[in-house]
């Protein structure tokens, strides 16, 4: 639509005539000139390089005799059609910098494809309501890519913390998960060093059949559960992105979803997992919600009770500060407290991990062997890491 077209409907719909006027720039820029237009009724509508182009809103014609003066024209006009005059004016000055923007940006030819501004717009909403502290929004309708976001997919949150060679570009990141997860993928930038992925998920479901058919011809029974696949999955994309550009980098996985219906929760789930993940787990890369539940309460507990739980363990905060230590307490809870697959993750023999497990219940009387015990030092040592930090 162009300025005339406008200017059309505008009268039809008014049921007025527009008298248009171009004047010089230099002129309008006047005081003196520019107040008397005004004063007259005169909106300035746009203005080019060197013309400012003027509407005014017309009075319906009168039918006056030959004696008739403008005064008398001024005075016959319906008092209701000033008052009409004076609301239109109103709106059109409402409407025209509106107008005039949407000109000034479809003049200009964009370079972006329609994915692209959809992508933009995107993130752009995500950001600001994250920012907002909304996460329970849904899409608004009319987005770009709103329709491509009702079927099933795979959220991810890859953060990169630093990076020691190249820049770690959008494009670049978006081609090199297109080879990964051989599919579409939708890239999402949140900041200069966050991103949150969202891809197929048949990718679960082929990955799935792949072992299961693997497992039957090799009469080995092979099931793998979805938790299972999605740590795979993350595992071999953080190698992949970590080959390609030096550096530290965290990702978040979640289960499928429907992101039309939950996008901005899912993203709030994954900053906080990875959140606690880097506070609770240093030496981690990869973190996922549903490994990460204790973690999640014990942090919404209150500073106050938090330090008064660990000061209990004074007598042994030397222990917990040691990393050795620390190291065989997790790699210990993360076997399910089975010696045996403890000694093998962590390189030991059998003896020299009983031995450190001994030396732990001198220094706090706490065996955790015994479940009891494993659980009271389960929560001292994430208690005193989230303290301490």
């Amino acid at each position: 639509m162009n300025w005339s077209t406008l200017k059309e409907h505008i009268e039809s719909i008014i049921d007025y005539r527009i008298k248009e006027q171009s004047v010089a720039v230099k002129d309008w820029e006047s005081g003196t000139y520019r107040a008397g237009r005004e004063e007259s009724g005169w909106i300035a509508v746009k203005q080019d390089l060197d013309i400012v182009t003027l509407w005014q809103i017309q009075p319906k014609a009168i039918s006056l005799n030959a004696s008739s003066t403008s005064k008398d024209l001024e005075e016959s006009l319906d008092s209701d059609h000033q008052h009409v005059i004076l609301k239109l004016r109103s709106l059109l000055e409402l409407l025209l910098p509106a107008f005039t923007a949407f000109m000034a940006t479809a003049s200009q030819p964009s370079s972006l494809s329609i994915r692209e501004q959809g992508i933009q717009q995107l993130s752009a909403w995500m950001t600001e309501q994250l920012d907002m502290g909304q996460s329970k929004a849904i899409i608004p309708d009319g987005y770009l890519l709103k329709e491509r976001l009702t079927s099933s997919m795979i959220p991810f949150l890859l953060i990169a913390d630093s990076l020691q060679t190249g820049v770690l570009t959008t494009k670049e990141l978006e081609k090199l998960l297109y080879s990964y997860f051989g599919g579409e993928v939708l890239l999402l930038p949140l900041s200069p060093n966050e991103w949150f992925i969202l891809t197929n998920r048949e990718l679960i479901e082929d990955s799935s059949d792949l072992k299961q058919s693997h497992g039957r011809d090799s009469d080995i029974e092979v099931e793998d559960t979805e938790e299972d696949i999605l740590m795979d999955f993350s595992l071999g994309l953080y190698e992949l992105i970590a080959s390609e550009w030096v550096g530290i980098f965290h990702i978040g996985v979640s289960k499928p979803i429907v992101p039309s219906e939950r996008l901005l929760a899912e993203v709030s789930l994954l900053k906080e997992t990875v959140a606690l993940g880097r506070l609770f787990h240093v030496k981690d890369h990869i973190h996922l919600p549903w490994e990460l539940s204790l973690e999640r309460l014990l942090y919404r507990i209150p500073d106050e009770d938090r330090a008064e739980f660990v000061a209990r363990a004074d007598q042994y905060s030397d222990m917990l500060a040691d990393e050795e230590t620390v190291a065989t307490l997790e790699t210990f809870f993360k076997m399910d407290c089975n010696v045996s697959e403890t000694a093998k993750q962590l390189y030991i023999h059998r003896n020299t991990l009983l031995y450190r497990l001994d030396k732990i219940k001198q220094e706090t009387e706490l065996d955790v062997r015994r479940f009891e015990d494993a659980v009271l030092m389960k929560l001292t040592l994430l208690l005193y890491k989230v303290t301490k930090s």
